[in-house]
């Protein structure tokens, strides 16, 4: 009777017993599983700039409404700046849509580490 761990190799590798060099990169591959996650956890600054393009925004249009008595036309100016708040409040609403996704890639990625762990070697 082949053990657990035969079996998983076999339904891994479609039947074909894995060659030594093949063996010896996949658990090269496995131990360079910690360093994805400096690409998995990139965004953490997600939130802080989308505070910070928000905080701009808001400047901007002071800023011109501001201006707009002596320079330029103010109707045009308030319908560009209406607009302008339109698209950060969608910017801000996707980076909230993104923030939730991350979050939920992490834990993927982590769930995954887990699992890896309990069988090989994962570098720190």
């Amino acid at each position: 009777m082949r053990n657990i761990f035969q079996q998983i190799n076999e339904a891994m590798t479609g039947g074909h017993k894995m060659q030594l060099s093949e063996k010896a990169q996949t658990l090269d591959e496995i131990k360079t599983y910690q360093e994805l996650g400096e690409v998995i956890y990139r965004s953490e600054g997600l939130r802080e700039a989308a505070a910070k393009i928000s905080r701009i925004v808001e400047k901007a249009e002071n800023m011109v409404l501001q201006e707009t008595e002596e320079w330029f036309d103010e109707v045009t100016i308030k319908r560009n700046m209406k607009e302008l708040n339109t698209k950060n409040k969608e910017f801000v609403k996707t980076v909230n849509e993104m923030t939730r996704l991350q979050q939920r890639l992490e834990s993927l990625y982590e769930e995954m580490g887990n699992g890896l762990s309990r069988y090989y070697e994962i570098g720190h």
